[in-house]
């Protein structure tokens, strides 16, 4: 029952950390406000790929609907929805 709920309050500590740190991203930039915790994680996880953020563009940015890329994942166009 004791590592049980040292357990607890280690994993308490770890969510706080956790959200803390998402706050700072948020506040660095204010469109990661309309991502879920689990949609911000998943665009920090990958960072060396921007073809993670395409599923996430929308929430971002209401106009952009995808983007496109060259061959060296260069950003060449934003496509909206219209």
């Amino acid at each position: 029952l004791e590592t049980f709920i040292e357990s607890n309050k280690m994993l308490d500590s770890v969510q706080k950390g956790l959200a803390d740190y998402l706050e700072t991203k948020r506040l660095a930039f204010s469109r990661f406000f309309f991502l879920s915790n689990d949609e911000l994680l998943q665009i920090l996880s990958q960072t060396k790929n921007p073809l993670a953020v395409q599923p996430h563009l929308r929430k971002c940015f209401e106009a952009i609907d995808a983007l496109e890329f060259q061959d060296d994942l260069k950003i060449t166009a934003m496509r909206s929805v219209e």
